[in-house]
């Protein structure tokens, strides 16, 4: 059963406000080009925007979570990494970058990864959150909507067509690794991912950067989520 969540920006104790507190909604809302009616997100410049307007975050990694956090496994529950959608139907082997869904009177296509933020070390306090996110390619992913409409989570989600054959894992794994194998430095991988169809024009630009320097860009833990995807 998809779950919906939406939160407002506020201040918070980590020292910067933030929309990633969610809280759940049952009933109908309005799903526009920016995103679900009452949601938020506190910068334009790495969160939000038309290519950015849903985050889904499978369901079925919590338990995954909480058995490499132990000490922290209360806290491991649909919301904590800020997403507006829960659902254990789809994860990032089973979702295809392009992929096209059908949501109540909405239609709505995966857009990109998400870039997980450093931000979501100081929400769990689990050192280098971020990293394993990215590393373990249990990230979530983003919408674009291709057309505004009425949702809800008693309503229909459903799979309506596939364009491209990238899951979320392959591009992540290929872009940044995992925790045995390094990114790929192929550029004729850099090639075919930046050919994706559906692929956001942000992860395109930064495909055709590695392509031309034939190097990845800089960036480490402590710069992930700052915008360069």
């Amino acid at each position: 059963m998809m779950r919906v969540f939406i939160g407002k920006v506020r201040e918070t104790d980590m020292g910067f406000p933030s929309a990633i507190f969610k809280s759940e909604v049952f009933g109908e809302l309005w799903l526009g080009e920016n995103g679900l009616e009452g949601d938020e997100q506190a910068s334009g410049k790495v969160h939000g925007g038309p290519e950015r307007a849903l985050l889904h975050y499978s369901s079925l990694h919590y338990d995954w979570w909480k058995k490499r956090y132990p000490k922290k496994g209360s806290m491991f529950a649909p919301a904590l990494f800020g997403e507006n959608l829960s659902d254990p139907r789809w994860h990032e082997k089973n979702v295809c970058i392009g992929d096209i869904f059908r949501w109540g009177d909405a239609v709505i296509q995966v857009s990109q990864p998400r870039s997980p933020c450093y931000k979501l070390t100081y929400r769990t306090g689990c050192d280098a959150m971020a990293l394993v996110m990215q590393q373990q390619a249990r990230c979530g992913w983003l919408y674009r909507v291709l057309r505004t409409g009425t949702v809800g989570a008693n309503m229909p989600f459903r799979f309506q067509e596939r364009v491209s054959s990238v899951t979320i894992h392959e591009i992540m794994s290929v872009m940044f690794g995992t925790e045995s194998e390094e990114p790929s430095m192929n550029p004729d991988d850099w090639q075919a991912l930046s050919e994706t169809k559906g692929l956001s024009e942000r992860w395109q630009n930064t495909l055709r950067k590695r392509i031309g320097s034939g190097r990845i860009e800089s960036w480490d833990a402590r710069l992930l989520g700052t915008g360069i995807l």
